[in-house]
C-alpha cells in the first residue's frame, strides 16, 4: 500500500460513515444514501437514491466534490451509484429523512422470566414495544432486541415486517460489543441488515441500539403508515356548513 493509499483511507477511518451519510443526502436531487465500508473502516461503496431533474453524471460528480470539501476525502467515482425514481416515490422516500432516538428502556429480570419495554421516536411520533420470554442467557438478549423490533414496526406499514436473526456479544480486544442480524421483509423480497453497539453498563439499553443501527439507514426508504399526503386535519367547526 502507498502513502497515498494510507492517507486517503485515514479520515475514512476518523469519521464514522452517519456522517457521510448525512453530507450526500444534503446533496440537490439525492433523496437517500447508504454508505459501505470495508474491514478496514474505509469506503467501499455509496448507493445513492435520486429524483428527477438531475443527470446521475452530474449528481456523482457533486458527492464527489461534497466529501472532498467537507472531510478531505477522495472517493473513487466508480464506487459511487445512483439510482433515479419517479417523483411520487422521491416524495415519499425523502420524508422524515431523520433517525429514530431510543428514549428509554425498561428491562426487569427474575430467576424464570425477561421482560421489556423499548420507546423510540421518529418525526415526534413516540412508540413503545414489548417483549417478554424466558430468562435464558441467550434469549435474555432477544427479548430485548423484539421489544425495538415491535416498536419500529408501528411506524411502518402492513407490507413490511422484521425477523430477528441473531444477537449476541462478541469481545473485540478489551470491549464487548452487541451485534445484531435481523431481516426486513417486504413486497420486494428480504434484506439483510447488521448493527452493532458497544456494550458499556446497560446490556439491553445496548441490545436496542444496535438494532436501530442496523435500521436507521434503510428506515427512511421503507414506507410507513401515514405519509405527509395521508395526514388530514379534523374539520372546523363550521367546515360542514362551508361544504353544503
Amino acid at each position: 500500500m502507498s502513502r497515498g493509499d494510507v492517507f486517503r483511507a485515514e479520515p475514512e477511518v476518523n469519521r464514522s460513515l452517519t456522517e457521510y451519510e448525512e453530507a450526500i443526502r444534503q446533496v440537490r436531487g439525492v433523496t437517500a444514501a447508504r454508505v459501505v465500508a470495508d474491514s478496514r473502516g474505509a469506503i467501499s461503496e455509496i448507493h445513492v437514491l435520486a429524483g428527477p431533474g438531475r443527470g446521475p453524471k452530474q449528481i456523482v460528480r457533486d458527492i464527489e466534490s461534497s466529501l472532498m470539501a467537507r472531510f478531505g476525502l477522495s472517493v473513487d467515482h466508480k464506487k459511487i451509484s445512483v439510482a433515479q425514481v419517479g417523483e411520487t416515490a422521491a416524495t415519499l422516500m425523502s420524508w422524515g429523512t431523520g433517525r429514530i432516538r431510543l428514549l428509554n428502556v425498561s428491562y426487569t429480570v427474575t430467576s424464570t422470566e425477561a421482560e421489556a419495554e423499548v420507546e423510540i421516536e421518529f418525526d415526534d411520533v413516540v412508540h413503545r414495544g414489548r417483549a417478554s420470554g424466558p430468562a435464558s442467557t441467550v434469549n435474555r438478549l432477544r427479548v430485548a432486541a423484539e421489544a425495538t423490533l415491535r416498536a419500529v414496526e408501528e411506524y411502518l406499514d402492513s407490507d413490511h415486517r422484521f425477523a430477528l436473526d441473531d444477537v449476541s456479544v462478541i469481545d473485540l480486544r478489551w470491549r464487548k460489543v452487541v451485534l445484531t442480524m435481523l431481516s426486513v421483509l417486504g413486497p420486494g423480497g428480504e434484506e439483510v441488515l447488521i448493527g452493532t453497539s458497544l456494550l458499556r453498563v446497560n446490556e439491553a439499553e445496548a441490545v436496542a441500539r444496535s438494532v436501530l443501527d442496523a435500521l436507521n439507514r434503510r428506515f427512511t426508504v421503507l414506507l410507513r403508515k401515514s405519509a405527509p399526503c395521508d395526514r388530514t386535519e379534523s374539520p372546523g367547526p363550521g367546515d360542514d356548513q362551508a361544504r353544503t
